[in-house]
């Protein structure tokens, strides 16, 4: 392994390969370490939406944040399979958000006020469009720009991409301390010790020791959750379906994803019977026919939350050269262009946008009592 790197990103899942790719394709020497297989935590539990709307509800400086990233993958669906060969499966079919009881549709009824992109629909329509729907879907919004990705496929096309464009990746790796006492940064890791100009870390929902140890308050709130996948030669479905408390994602190879449970602070790998049996009995409640369908696989993983619901990406306030992309909870697949080029905009001394750069940045964690 080489002694010294331009810059060493810490976190192998989708955020620490597409930082190492736009950094990479710009110029600038990076190489990404993971103490495991790259991409087999929080990106491989996925279910890869690009949920723009589904995860706000207002026109701020986070949504058009949401937005821009979305936007880029049209353009990194084929850039990435013109280096890989890898089709990432971009499937912007839409998705739809539905309401099945009044306060829901209230809620629906103020998004679509804050964003009149959005299409309403009401329960005819509903029943003409989605008859699998049955009585119960009393309105939605229909997000015609939000689709999703196969998450894997991005992250394995990313670390691809950039290990074509001169970087470098070293699994099965551990990072045990950080530290700059000189103009460079000493990484001690099992295999050895490693000096780079600069650092990010992308550990995901591991990554809270790396605000304590370098300052700062921990703002990472790890959230597990569950999710299966079922097939059903019955049932025709091809926009995502976005629930108060489950989602379903059509994949282009006959998988219905349902997830996801929601269990703050739990950093357990094993999937519970009764998650399982919390998902399905949502979406049984939803469409019925599923009932038939067959259980293809379950999984669980650990989502990188944060107090304030906000990512954290951006350079220390006061440990020049070290850098956060982390936090993004379940948005880490729509997220991961704009987090990549947010940071190589910094790197590089190009202009950001200084609203979504003050919601997000580690300067927000000065003065809050650590966790």
């Amino acid at each position: 392994m080489k002694q010294h790197h331009e810059v060493v990103i810490v976190g192998g899942g989708i955020i620490g390969h597409a930082i190492s790719y736009s950094l990479n394709k710009r110029g600038l020497s990076a190489m990404v370490i993971e103490k495991q297989k790259s991409g087999r935590k929080a990106t491989r539990a996925a279910a890869g939406m690009l949920g723009v709307h589904t995860e706000n509800s207002t026109s701020n400086g986070f949504y058009h944040f949401c937005q821009t990233s979305r936007n880029m993958y049209k353009e990194l669906s084929r850039e990435l399979y013109e280096l890989t060969a890898i089709d990432i499966q971009l499937a912007p079919k839409g998705m739809l958000e539905i309401a099945f009881n009044e306060n829901e549709k209230q809620v629906l009824a103020a998004k679509q006020q804050a964003l009149p992109n959005l299409e309403w629909l009401e329960p005819r329509t509903l029943k003409e469009k989605f008859p699998m729907l049955g009585e119960k879907a009393i309105a939605a919004l229909y997000m015609e720009k939000d689709g999703h990705v196969e998450p894997t496929r991005v992250c394995e096309a990313f670390k691809q991409a950039a290990v074509a464009s001169g970087g470098e990746v070293q699994e099965d790796c551990h990072v045990w301390t950080i530290s700059k006492p000189t103009d460079s940064f000493t990484l001690t890791t099992d295999q050895g010790m490693i000096t780079a100009d600069r650092v990010v870390v992308a550990t995901g929902a591991e990554s809270g020791r790396w605000f304590t140890e370098m300052g700062l308050s921990n703002p990472i709130v790890p959230v597990k959750g569950e999710c299966l996948s079922v097939t059903s030669n019955n049932i025709q479905i091809h926009e995502t379906l976005f629930c108060q408390d489950f989602y379903l994602v059509p994949k282009q190879d006959g998988r219905y994803i349902v997830g996801a449970t929601s269990d703050r602070y739990n950093h357990s790998s094993h999937v519970s019977a009764g998650g399982l049996e919390t998902l399905l009995n949502r979406l049984f409640s939803v469409i019925p026919k599923f009932r038939e369908a067959m259980v293809e696989s379950f999984w669980s993983g650990v989502r990188p939350g944060t107090e304030d619901g906000i990512p954290v990406i951006g350079e220390h306030p006061y440990l020049s050269g070290l850098y956060y992309a982390t936090g993004h909870y379940r948005n880490g697949i729509l997220l991961a262009p704009a987090t990549a080029q947010l940071i190589s905009d910094l790197m590089m001394n190009q202009e950001t946008d200084s609203v979504i750069q003050a919601m997000i940045s580690p300067e927000r964690l000065i003065g809050v009592g650590s966790k």
